[in-house]
């Protein structure tokens, strides 16, 4: 077989799922509060509580929730004597993702397929949480 052939073949073989060679399904997301040792739940898509935790911590967080649907948490902070806030985290497409486009016959393998069965096609749209929590005002 012609090298030229067998190399074509291999990238092939090697971009047929992009973002899941070179991206994750499940990310690391760090959550910093002022003040810190603040009550931290995450809530995932679902309405089911995950995790129950204190900041600083880092979520261990996954990307997908299913076939070609996207994660989404719902984060309660809160702290005696401060006012609870809600912060909301969204898993956005990855860069990889689009990768599966430079081999147009493969394409339908990593892009209809691998990605999102593995649910590496998402990435979290920011890589850090940071929460200022506002002191709760005092009883009259």
């Amino acid at each position: 077989m012609n090298n030229k052939i067998l190399m074509l073949l291999m990238l092939c073989v090697l971009f047929s799922g992009c973002a899941t060679m070179r991206s994750k399904s499940v990310y690391s997301v760090p959550i910093h509060t002022i003040p810190e040792r603040a009550n931290v739940s995450v809530t995932d898509r679902n309405g089911r509580v995950i995790i129950n935790t204190q900041s600083p911590d880092t979520l261990v967080l996954k990307s997908g929730a299913g076939y070609f649907k996207r994660a989404k948490y719902l984060i309660e902070i809160s702290h005696k004597g401060y006012q609870t806030k809600e912060e909301a985290l969204f898993f956005i497409i990855d860069r990889h993702y689009r990768g599966n486009f430079w081999i147009p016959f493969l394409m339908p393998i990593g892009f209809l397929i691998v990605d999102p069965i593995s649910g590496a096609m998402w990435t979290p749209e920011r890589q850090e949480i940071e929460v200022i929590l506002n002191p709760a005002p005092a009883d009259l």
